[in-house]
Formats: C-alpha cells, sequence, structure tokens
C-alpha cells in the first residue's frame, strides 16, 4: 500500500465528504482493495471497477448492476506518475462523475500538503540532528561534518561563527535572510561568521562570542536565555552573552545537594518568585516587597519559611547562592 495514502487519510475523507455528498464513496488502494468507504462492511473488499481504473489507469464508469460491479465511476488516483488509489463513488454515472472528479481533486491535495509536511519534517529532524552533532563536537570536527555544514547550510566551521538566538523565527528570517535558520527547543538560532555586522538596536536578539567551537556557542546562548528567563529579565534588545558569566552556571558542573533538591522542587512553585525578587533586589527587603506588592513582614514570614524548609538562609550570601543554583535547576527541568 501506498505510504502517501493511509487507511486513516481515506477514511477521514470519507467521513467528512459523505456529509455532503448525496452518493456512497469508496477509496480503493492500488491493488483495488476498498480501504474507505461510507458502507463500512465494504472494507477490505475487492472492487471490480477500480481494479479495471488501474490496469488501464483512466476512469471506468459502469452503467448497470452486476453481480460484480455496481454502477457509478471509478477513477485513479495519480500523483506524479504514481498510482496511489482509486476513487470510486456509486450511482449514475452522468450524476456521480463530477463528484468523482472532486473527491479525487480532495485527495490529491491532502496528499501533496501531507507529502510536503513530510518532507519539511524530515528537514527539520535533519537540521536538528545536525545540531546534536555540533554539541557534541568538541574541537576535532570531522570532514564529513564540515562538508554537510558548508553544503546544506552554507556554515563555515573552519572559521569562526557567532550564534545569534530569537525567540521570533521571523525575526531571524528577516535579519538574516540569507542564512538558514534553526529551531532549538521551541526557540530559533543562525550562525553567522565574523563579517556579519550584529544590530545592537531594538532587535530581540541573543548573540555569542565568534568561536570555532559552534556546538559552544550554542551553549552560551541557550544558557544565556534560562538565565535571563530564571532572573526575570525581559529581552528588550540585543544581549551579547559574554555579559552574562554566570549564565554558564546552567551547564550545572557542581554536583547538586540531592536532599536539597527534594527540598526545593517541593516549594518551588510557591517561593521561586519570591527568592528570585529577594536577589534581585540585592536582598533589601523593604525594596523586594515593593516590587512583590506584599507588606515587608509578609517578605520576611516568606524568607523564613525557606530557611526552615530547606536549611538553608537566604539572607546569607554563600546560602543564597546555593538556593538560587538549585532553584536553577528547577526551572531548567520545567522549561526544557
Amino acid at each position: 500500500m501506498s505510504n502517501l495514502l493511509t487507511k486513516e487519510q481515506a477514511n477521514l475523507i470519507v467521513q467528512k465528504l459523505m456529509a455532503d455528498i448525496p452518493y456512497n464513496i469508496n477509496i480503493m488502494n492500488e491493488q483495488g482493495y476498498i480501504i474507505a468507504s461510507g458502507k463500512e462492511h465494504r472494507i477490505g473488499q475487492r472492487h471490480r471497477g477500480a481494479e479495471r481504473a488501474i490496469k488501464q489507469r483512466q476512469m471506468v464508469e459502469v452503467f448497470r448492476d452486476t453481480s460484480l460491479e455496481k454502477r457509478g465511476t471509478n477513477e485513479p488516483i495519480i500523483l506524479k506518475g504514481e498510482l496511489l488509489g482509486v476513487v470510486g463513488i456509486s450511482g449514475e454515472p452522468e450524476e456521480v462523475r463530477p463528484f468523482t472528479k472532486l473527491v479525487k481533486s480532495i485527495v490529491l491535495l491532502l496528499v501533496e500538503e501531507l507529502n510536503e509536511f513530510s518532507k519539511k519534517e524530515k528537514k527539520n529532524q535533519q537540521k536538528n540532528e545536525f545540531l546534536k552533532e555540533l554539541l557534541l563536537d568538541k574541537e576535532h570536527r570531522s570532514e564529513e561534518l564540515i562538508q554537510r555544514a558548508l553544503n546544506d547550510y552554507g556554515i563555515n566551521l573552519q572559521r569562526p561563527n557567532r550564534c545569534v538566538w530569537s525567540t521570533e523565527q521571523e525575526e531571524c528570517r528577516s535579519l538574516f535572510p540569507l542564512h538558514e535558520v534553526f529551531e532549538w527547543n521551541g526557540n530559533y538560532l543562525v550562525f553567522v561568521d565574523m563579517e556579519v555586522k550584529i544590530d545592537t538596536g531594538p532587535a530581540k536578539l541573543l548573540v555569542s562570542p565568534p568561536r570555532l567551537n559552534a556546538g559552544r556557542c550554542i551553549k552560551e546562548v541557550e544558557n544565556t536565555f534560562l538565565y535571563l528567563q530564571f532572573l526575570q529579565i525581559p529581552i528588550t534588545h540585543t544581549f551579547f552573552t559574554e555579559t552574562y558569566y554566570f549564565a554558564q552556571l546552567f551547564d550545572f558542573p557542581m554536583e547538586l545537594d540531592q536532599a536539597l533538591i527534594k527540598n526545593v522542587e517541593a516549594i518551588y512553585e510557591e517561593y521561586h518568585e519570591t527568592l528570585i525578587c529577594f536577589a534581585n533586589n540585592s536582598t533589601n527587603i523593604k525594596a523586594g516587597a515593593e516590587q512583590l506588592h506584599i507588606h515587608r513582614n509578609t517578605l520576611n514570614y516568606r524568607i523564613q519559611r525557606i530557611y526552615e524548609l530547606t536549611g538553608k538562609d537566604p539572607k546569607t550570601w554563600s546560602d543564597l547562592w546555593v538556593l538560587m543554583y538549585h532553584f536553577a535547576y528547577c526551572f531548567k527541568k520545567r522549561l526544557i
């Protein structure tokens, strides 16, 4: 059976069109067996009219009922020379002929649309695998990867590249119309060499330094994005990742305290905004309370509760860093 026209697709077409067409619709596969029908008991049966249409590769009309055939028209579905199946509609040929051609056209449109979608999905999957290879790659890029990057995506891995990250696909396309746009974890990125000027104006971008290691560039912009999101810093203009040194902690190079992670997981939803606001305001209770629109006593109570539930005191800078590190880990788990 052609994988371009599945039973599920054929059944969906029949179910939708039977509500508007006052005749029984059958869709047959390329062997002439019924795979979808308004009369479900006929599914799986041979269709003699369809077999003749397949053999002749043209419409076959049956003008009277016999023991083997019913009146109607049978039109082969052919896409770019490939036979996908047959559309058959029961009834007087003169009456049902226009409906047969309509159903055939709908089937072809659907198959072409699904085929294009499948091609795009395959290309996106290949692009995703390419990014994964870049992330795994260290300093010794294979010749095959270098050639694929250049031939398929126009990226010269033998020269330093910047990675540019955006939450908007169209922004990437408009700013870098000659570059391949990649989707990564729900965001978008492009690779540009050092000669491409990066607009430092209102464009909402994250930009890595130029590096030979493209995988490292990806990690830097991704980690900076997570860092800004975690600290609730809006991306209102172009950000350069080298400005945010601590963003690389989102690789979590230090071993996590498993007991603390368990406690943080339990209180994350209730207290993450409080902790971030407290840290962003340099642990100033008055400023933090004003930003959260709560009384300072309420903020003091929440900070005390975090201490009681985790054993780490947010008012002590070393404990605050440990808490922020573990809260950041929980944040990344929820976002990616």
